[in-house]
């Protein structure tokens, strides 16, 4: 009964959902078994999304708002897991004045399964929440939490951070996002190194030039000497992307010396990517810039 009445609702007039449907799901979504409630938080989307805001503010939010803090961790999965479309369901007001303070303390869930699946959300559900929640709530959140926790959480941090830059801004994200990033550029695990690189051409949209501080550049010539092949790629990658979108002059001032390290990896994935990106940049730089100046550092690297 319970997976079923949230398509069952949508056959409703709203009155009948409002009336007869709704008391047998809030009997439901008290069940003893979580297993139950569970499913009652999968139909609850399709139930809000049939009611007006007003309607959900009277009938469903404190439902949807207490299993986000039930005991069950099983409950607080499935409110982590589908937060997005709860957003969506509900509509931007009421995720931003009431679903987000909820959603947010499953970024610090006693459970590593809710958080990871939290973090995942976050992504997807960033587009339902005002500058001054991103601002206010969630990056402090992210800032406290992130150091101590697992791989998979420290990586959808980095793929929110840099979703989060084109919400709060340029300064915003320099002063408070790029720190984090940078950090995490530097973390133990290989996979979290690699998000960061791979998500890290987001925030040149947003911050441009400003992006290439000596502190993130540093990090760059380092990591060019990963341990993990992958991680070499993804900075070949990120400084060749980086090259096309500033030009030819930010690239020989400021790009080329850690760009060039790829002519002497050894992982012949990284050597392909340069060429891959060599390709780009010649098209975009135009001139003679491939004969005048890349073809005689190739010579002189391999002499």
């Amino acid at each position: 009964c319970a997976s079923k009445l949230g398509e069952f609702s949508t056959q409703l007039e709203k009155h009948h959902v409002i009336t007869e449907l709704l008391p047998i799901y809030r009997q439901l979504s008290q069940d003893e078994q979580d297993s139950i409630r569970v499913l009652c938080l999968e139909s609850l989307i399709f139930i809000a999304s049939h009611l007006s805001k007003e309607e959900n503010q009277v009938h469903t939010l404190g439902i949807l708002l207490q299993a986000g803090e039930d005991k069950s961790w099983k409950v607080r999965l499935c409110f982590a897991k589908r937060f997005a479309k709860f957003a969506e369901a509900f509509g931007k007001e009421i995720s931003d004045n009431n679903l987000i303070q909820t959603f947010t303390l499953l970024l610090n869930d006693n459970e590593p399964e809710v958080k990871n699946a939290a973090i995942t959300s976050l992504s997807l559900s960033l587009r339902f929440n005002s500058t001054e929640k991103i601002c206010n709530l969630i990056l402090p959140t992210l800032q406290n939490s992130y150091a101590d926790s697992q791989t998979s959480f420290k990586a959808g941090v980095a793929l929110a951070l840099c979703e989060m830059a084109h919400i709060v801004g340029k300064d915003y994200t320099i002063n408070k996002i790029l720190p984090i990033l940078i950090e995490l550029m530097k973390d133990d695990n290989a996979e979290v190194r690699l998000n960061v690189v791979q998500n890290m051409i987001k925030l040149a949209d947003i911050v441009q030039t400003d992006l290439l501080s000596p502190g993130f550049l540093t990090i760059l010539t380092n990591i060019t000497k990963d341990a993990q092949w992958r991680v070499r790629m993804g900075v070949i990658e990120l400084v060749g992307d980086l090259s096309v979108k500033f030009g030819k002059e930010i690239f020989i001032k400021h790009l080329e010396t850690i760009f060039m390290h790829y002519l002497t990896n050894t992982a012949a994935a990284v050597r392909q990517m340069g060429i891959q990106k060599i390709q780009l940049m010649s098209v975009q730089f135009k001139g003679d810039w491939v004969i005048s100046s890349f073809v005689p550092k190739i010579i002189e690297c391999y002499n």
